[in-house]
């Protein structure tokens, strides 16, 4: 069994809960759940360093010896995860660079990988109809294989991968489906100036993509003010300055205030973000 495994496998067996488990490390029960639950980010679960993980095991009176043995047969050299992690890694830096032809080589090349995990294959489909401006027009038989493979487990609002696909696949999303599941998003972080920055920027992110599907595509309403408020809750800085910008503009679209939002993406403009500032106001 894996070390996540066999420290769940532990605290359970001591009847501890995971705050009276971790109480003398220096650790988050929202990280350790982490842990415990196999949260994955860009194909890597989230882990324990080697110092936490002794102490946690000492301070409550695990054996240490028999602990490693239990779980010594479960980790050997994977290459083939380090190759889709690098893969999943170069689809990232190709949608933020707008890098369609990088995402078509990638793609082709994840159609030709044997055992290829869908969840990295259908991103790259999502990701090279959205920089293709084909999202609205994609078949529905795809549509319907990536909903069923992605949301087929609760737990889907704690894996990286997942919210990425919900985010990317907005505009082709049925518009009830789309506001249930934007729901869970929001019940599962009604926190979120708490939770750790992956989660902040990940769940930030749909949230400002949540926005622009509805107000822009399918104007509808639905958690449009809660989400302009938990936005609000995070700091201005270089991870959300921009996402609290946009998310502003589109207030002021939502109230019809023409001058303020024109006045924004001048500002936009003079920063440097003109490609930003022009889709802002085509959509408008």
């Amino acid at each position: 069994m894996k070390i996540r495994e066999a420290l769940r496998k532990e605290r359970l067996a001591q009847h501890k809960t995971q705050a009276a488990w971790i109480k003398n490390i220096p650790m988050s029960v929202f990280h350790y759940s982490e842990i415990e639950t196999g949260y994955v980010k860009n194909g890597k679960e989230a882990d324990i360093d080697s110092e936490k993980l002794i102490l946690l095991l000492k301070s409550n009176h695990v054996d240490i010896i028999k602990f490693f043995e239990s779980v010594n047969g479960s980790y050997k050299i994977d290459e083939r995860a380090r190759m889709i992690e690098n893969i999943s890694n170069q689809l990232s830096v190709a949608f933020n660079n707008n890098d369609l032809e990088k995402v078509e080589k990638i793609t082709h090349e994840l159609e030709n990988m044997p055992a290829v995990p869908k969840i990295t294959y259908y991103r790259a489909v999502l990701i090279r109809a959205y920089l293709k401006d084909e999202m609205t027009s994609m078949d529905k038989a795809t549509r319907t294989k990536i909903n069923q493979y992605i949301y087929q487990k609760d737990n889907w609002v704690t894996d990286n991968e997942a919210l990425t696909i919900f985010g990317n696949s907005m505009p082709i999303s049925d518009t009830d489906i789309l506001i249930a599941r934007m729901g869970k998003v929001l019940r599962y972080y009604k926190n979120l100036e708490n939770c750790p920055a992956t989660f902040q920027r990940r769940v930030s992110t749909v949230c400002v993509n949540y926005l622009y599907t509805a107000l822009c595509i399918r104007k509808i309403d639905k958690y449009v003010s809660e989400i302009m408020a938990l936005i609000r809750t995070l700091p201005f800085d270089d991870r959300f300055g921009l996402k609290i910008l946009i998310t502003q503009y589109f207030e002021y679209m939502r109230n019809g205030d023409k001058k303020s939002m024109q006045q924004l993406k001048d500002v936009l403009r003079h920063a440097g973000l003109t490609k930003l500032a022009n889709r802002l106001q085509n959509e408008s």
